[in-house]
């Protein structure tokens, strides 16, 4: 349940001279007002009437039934050297909505609720509506997966995979508002679809002292679902398979032993381009060419650990690590869209331990980075996540 506020409005003075607005209660309460306006029976988790100075109210309840039957098999085609997995799931997934989502607007200097702005969700994706709705939204198919493996030699080991995933599919409140074009919003919104090819592997090399993981991809994805807000269209958010989109990347990781006793050296990388192909839903918000939400280009961390011997027995540890991304945007529409600006940040930890014990003291974000690591704008309100400041701390850790 969510309560929209509109401060003032219990002051406010209609044309009739009377102050504030009229009770309001659920579109789906009809205990106090009847079937009047938009009202008839129906899911509701506060029967009201709504507290000054809430003006509108999203009282909705979702349901969601999921089967699935799932498995994989393997096949040591040559033994210790080439292995196929192939696997896949079957689903059947029906999401299902209730309740109201109700406004004051019309009630504006009245002494009764008119029941008249609003949606009846309950009403409108009954079952047997009489509207021609559906009653929920369905998906049901059957995904992919196969993996095929090389292992040349002890310590090296490269695969391909080609994936398939999807998202459910959801039930829109403003389903059938047209908008330019002859588009109308759409009562249920499809499953997207996602396809993912993948190649990848896992080295050891100079006698186990450097490893190295590393995999590249490409990512293909149809309908990709997500939430507009286009007054040309309707004047409330809605849910659409928006665009078609793609996604490039490598990621790896390594670590590396050096010839210095007890000084090791460990990092990751993950390189992003990813772009909206094509437009499906006729509005601006989305653009052709654009990078998906929090899909930074780059991002990564390097790691530094030097362990030494104490002559009482103990080993004594220090370690720095520097992680950095990117810039990227919080959202794929237009209006909602905020960028996150790069950042980078500095921990430092040193240590003692025994065979049964641990003592640490670490400093995190050495130098107090303000960095952003998400972002929103959605209502023209920007909301930002900041990681910790500078963190100094001790841990103790003992096996007993």
């Amino acid at each position: 349940m969510n309560d929209f506020v509109y401060p003032g409005s219990s002051e406010a003075i209609s044309f009739n001279g009377t102050k504030g607005f009229g009770p309001n209660y659920p579109l789906t309460n009809t205990s106090v007002t009847g079937n009047v306006g938009n009202a008839s029976p129906g899911y509701f988790q506060d029967a009201g009437p709504f507290s000054d100075p809430i003006i509108f109210r999203n009282d909705v309840l979702r349901t969601d039934d999921q089967i699935g039957i799932f498995g994989e098999v393997n096949f040591d085609l040559i033994p210790d050297k080439i292995e196929l997995t192939l696997g896949a799931r079957w689903y059947d997934i029906e999401v299902d909505l209730e309740g109201s989502a109700n406004s004051s607007f019309y009630n504006f200097g009245a002494s009764t609720d008119a029941q008249v702005f609003g949606t009846n969700i309950s009403d409108k994706y009954s079952a047997d509506n009489p509207y021609g709705n559906p009653d929920k939204a369905s998906t049901d198919g059957t995904i992919l997966k196969g993996t095929l493996k090389w292992s040349p030699e002890d310590g090296k080991m490269y695969y391909v995979t080609y994936s398939e995933g999807f998202r459910p599919g959801l039930l829109n409140r403003p389903g059938g508002a047209s908008g330019p074009d002859g588009y109308s919003v759409p009562y249920a919104v499809q499953s997207d679809e996602v396809a993912n090819y993948e190649f990848g592997w896992k080295v050891l090399s100079n006698n186990g002292a450097l490893r190295l993981n590393g995999s590249m991809f490409f990512v293909k994805v149809d309908g990709l679902q997500t939430t507009i807000f286009d007054t040309s269209i309707v004047n409330l958010f809605f849910s659409d398979n928006a665009a078609n989109a793609e996604i490039k990347g490598l990621e790896a990781d390594f670590l590396y032993l050096s010839n210095i006793e007890g000084l090791s050296f460990a990092g990751a990388i993950s390189m992003l381009d990813t772009e909206i192909t094509k437009k499906i839903t006729p509005t601006n918000d989305v653009i052709v060419g654009s990078d998906l939400a929090f899909a930074p280009s780059f991002q990564g961390n390097l790691r530094m650990r030097y362990e030494w011997s104490l002559d009482s027995g103990k080993r004594a540890h220090i370690m720095s690590q520097v992680t950095f991304s990117e810039d990227s945007f919080s959202d794929i529409i237009q209006i909602n869209k905020d960028k996150i600006n790069s950042w980078e940040t500095f921990d430092l930890r040193l240590g003692i331990s025994s065979e049964s014990w641990l003592g640490e003291l670490y400093v995190l974000n050495l130098t107090d980075e303000r960095a952003e690591i998400s972002r929103s704008f959605v209502f023209d309100k920007e909301r930002v996540t900041y990681i910790r400041p500078m963190t100094v701390g001790l841990r103790f850790k003992k096996d007993f």
